[in-house]
């Protein structure tokens, strides 16, 4: 359980400057080592608690070189995190009809250099589950306060995220399911240059198994954006979805759709485009792993009025474990693309940002010691152009 929320931390921190739209998008591979995958991020903190409460103490320290993620004068910034934490799982085995869990972790931060940003962020979250003969159903929220500087608009922010939702299974024939789910993201920032929004997502569709290695189906998805930036967006899309398994060996999965897509502020124009998102896991060997994911979808622009953000993510990274400990390398591809959906005053250029990252996770004392560490190199080019280079050590306890 302490090295979930060590990596989960150290990712924020390390990812920050793309938090104004992570909701969207995978979580960054970048420091997360060699977690185990799952379908959704909705229900990673599930297997964390192995009956009852749970709880620990983590420790990091991040190396900035250029903090405010300037392009002429970068300022480098030592912060040090705090991170307690604490969960509850109602279900160790995973066999009960019903099922609770719950965690809570505090971050606080403390800046050397910037002492006046100093303070605590907090993330929490809740999941449901009912398991029945034909039918399953799974609701989660989960609630973050954020800091650090956007590569969006160049400032350090704090803002909060929260994410819901709910699906339903039913099994309507040996081979054959139907689902449905309701989905809601809202996000706010203390910050007069950053506008919120609130993202609504209801989908209905089917699973049918072909083989036991192979199952597909199609969806119907709609989502409404609102954004004081850019009015409503409403957009229709008709996915194709599959589901690869070949055991412990291979993991794929997939979505492909169609979106119809209409805007308040520029009536009587609609697109359509592709959208979709992508997750593969590869076990090369017993010991090294390979996994990536592909995710693109639009969002309102968080800095610029009347333009939408059509997101592209890539992320891939090989998993050695080794002994007793784990080192993991790969790469991560953020493109964001702006599309005017109203009047606007200049034209926006693309905002490309790569990321280079080597981390290295080892369990120490019984295993409730972790102790991690990560280099991350990334470059930003558009509409600022900016280089960074980050060093993170940290240790978490499990008491």
């Amino acid at each position: 359980m302490s090295s979930l929320f060590i990596y989960a931390a150290l990712g924020c921190s390390a990812s920050a400057q793309v938090f104004t739209n992570q909701y969207i998008g995978t979580p960054p591979l970048g420091l997360r080592g060699a977690l185990p995958s799952s379908e959704g991020s909705e229900f990673a903190l599930t297997e964390a608690v192995k009956g009852g409460f749970s709880y620990g103490l983590g420790l990091t320290s991040i190396y900035d070189s250029n903090f405010n993620l300037s392009e002429h004068d970068p300022e480098s910034e030592l912060t040090t995190n705090i991170l307690p934490w604490i969960s509850y799982a109602s279900d160790p085995g995973g066999s009960a009809p019903f099922s609770f869990s719950a965690s809570y972790q505090p971050n606080i931060r403390a800046y050397v250099n910037n002492p006046s940003l100093n303070g605590a962020d907090h993330s929490g979250g809740v999941n449901l589950k009912i398991q029945g003969a034909k039918t399953l159903i799974a609701a989660y929220m989960n609630y973050n306060t954020v800091s650090g500087t956007d590569r969006y608009s160049g400032t350090f922010v704090n803002g909060s995220l929260m994410e819901a939702g709910i699906r339903g299974t039913y099994q309507i024939a040996p081979r054959t399911s139907l689902f449905a789910s309701l989905k809601l993201a809202m996000s706010d920032y203390d910050s007069s240059t950053l506008a919120g929004s609130d993202i609504y997502t209801a989908e209905v569709g089917g699973f049918w198994s072909a083989t036991e290695r192979l199952s597909f189906g199609p969806s119907i998805s709609y989502v409404k954006e609102k954004s004081a930036n850019t009015g409503e967006r409403d957009a229709w899309t008709l996915n194709m979805q599959a589901r690869y398994l070949m055991g412990d060996k291979f993991q794929f999965l997939g979505t492909l759709g169609l979106e119809y897509a209409t805007n308040s502020r520029d009536a009587g124009s609609s697109t359509l485009g592709l959208t979709g998102r992508f997750a593969a896991n590869y076990a090369i060997s017993e010991k090294l792993q390979w996994e990536s994911a592909v995710s693109y979808g639009t969002v309102p622009s968080s800095t610029d009025e009347n333009y939408v953000m059509n997101n592209l993510t890539f992320t891939t990274a090989l998993n050695r474990q080794l002994l007793r400990a784990t080192v993991s390398v790969g790469l991560e591809l953020n493109i964001s693309d702006y599309e005017k959906v109203g009047t606007t005053g200049t034209k926006l250029d693309n905002e490309d940002n790569l990321s280079a990252f080597v981390a290295y996770h080892r369990k120490l004392f019984s295993e409730r010691l972790d102790f991690n560490s990560s280099l991350r190199y990334s470059m930003n080019n558009g509409n600022r152009d900016w280089s960074q280079f980050q060093v993170s050590v940290g240790i978490s306890y499990q008491f």
